[in-house]
This record gives C-alpha cells, sequence and structure tokens, in this order.
C-alpha cells in the first residue's frame, strides 16, 4: 500500500503549477514500486487565497493519469476544522483512491463499515430486506458489520437521541481517516509506503499493526 500527503507541498507552493511540477516524478515511481494488489491514497486539500480556490485533488487526479496508467478508484471527501483564516475557509479535503489493475487489487469495506442510523428503532425487526437499487434482488436492508461510511467522511454523534440517530456531526481526524484507507486497502502486517507525510502518519500506520516504511522522493 501506497500514501501520500500533500498538505505540507500545497501550504508552502506558490501556485497549484508548482505543486504538479513539484510531484512531476512521484506518480510514475510510485506506478513502478506498485503490485497489481496494492493500492494508494492520496491526501490532497485544496487552498484558497486571494486569488480564489486551488483545485489540488482534480488537478492532481488528472495529472497523476496523464503520466502513469494509474486508475482513480473513488474519491473520498473528509469533513475537518475550519482555519477561520478568512472569509473563504477550506472546510474539506480530498482523499484520492487509485489502484494499478482495476480488475484486481485490495479492497475490504467491512473493516470501516460505521453503526447504522436507526439501529435502535430498527435493528432486528420486520425491515430485514429490501430491494436492490442496482439489481432485481432482495438483499439485507441492513449489513451486520455496519452501513457503507460512503464518500463523505465525518463523525457522527448519536448519543443524544434514545433512537441513536445522527445529532450532529463533527469534523474527522486525518490519522483516523488515514486508519481507514489502512483497514480497507490493506492486511495486517502488510508494508504502507508513506510518502511526503510527518511522523503522526507514521506513528498511525504502526497502530494498524502495518510496517511503516517512510520513502524518499526529492520534489
Amino acid at each position: 500500500m501506497h500514501v501520500v500527503d500533500l498538505h505540507s507541498l500545497v501550504e508552502s507552493a506558490s501556485t497549484l503549477e508548482e505543486v504538479l511540477e513539484r510531484t512531476r516524478d512521484l506518480w510514475s515511481t510510485i506506478y513502478d514500486e506498485m503490485t497489481e494488489m496494492e493500492t494508494l491514497w492520496v491526501f490532497a486539500p485544496n487552498r484558497y487565497d486571494e486569488a480564489g480556490c486551488w483545485p489540488v485533488s482534480m488537478a492532481i487526479a488528472d495529472y497523476a493519469r496523464k503520466e502513469t496508467d494509474l486508475v482513480l478508484k473513488n474519491i473520498v471527501t473528509r469533513f475537518q476544522q475550519p482555519t477561520q483564516a478568512g472569509d473563504l475557509e477550506n472546510v474539506y479535503e480530498e482523499i484520492l483512491f487509485f489502484v494499478k489493475d482495476k480488475r484486481s487489487y485490495r479492497f475490504d469495506k467491512d473493516p470501516i463499515r460505521i453503526a447504522h442510523v436507526y439501529k435502535g428503532n430498527e435493528w432486528g425487526g420486520e425491515r430485514k430486506t429490501g430491494q436492490s437499487s442496482y439489481h432485481d434482488t432482495e438483499v439485507q436492508r441492513y449489513n451486520p458489520n455496519g452501513k457503507d461510511p460512503g464518500n463523505v467522511w465525518l463523525t457522527e454523534i448519536r448519543d443524544q437521541s434514545p433512537d441513536e440517530t445522527v445529532d450532529e456531526t463533527q469534523p474527522l481526524r486525518r490519522t483516523e481517516a488515514l486508519a481507514r484507507c489502512i483497514r480497507a486497502g490493506s492486511e495486517a502486517g502488510e508494508t504502507v509506503n508513506l510518502w511526503m507525510t510527518d511522523e503522526e502518519f507514521t506513528e498511525a500506520v504502526n497502530e494498524e499493526e502495518r510496517e511503516a516504511k517512510v520513502q524518499t522522493f526529492d520534489n
């Protein structure tokens, strides 16, 4: 598994073009090292300044696919704490999910499932099955392992109401988002290659019983 954190680069760069140029050889380097089963997760915060918004995540997604044959499987949006730095505040970070071979890669959603919204009212009740929206088949309405976290990751607070509905949402820490990527995209004991990350990411990898390998890249 491979993880790239563009946070520091985006903060220090003068332009979006500089961000792209300083990662020019990174994507081919990672692509050559990846096995077909490995996944790549790129933490790509957008940036706001006086000139407007830098669409970092979309630019990186296009650039990485232009430089390599990486396949963009999904994009996750992580809700984060507002910076209160000005009129325009960046309150989200996007995480790009790439694979080398879309026909064969390691991904397991069960370890990152979260609690069902109305579990307190309906779990074990009459509504155990339902009709699939994609296929003409009957499916489980509630997966016993929890619900799909979806493409927007945040912290759900549901201890203020007796029926366990979502009372409010709060930001999700970057290390918790990384932990979800690790659980879904790798197996216990697997090496997680860290590119342009900090010590906090290394500690998060070790806590998930994976081996953290800090990779150097001259950008």
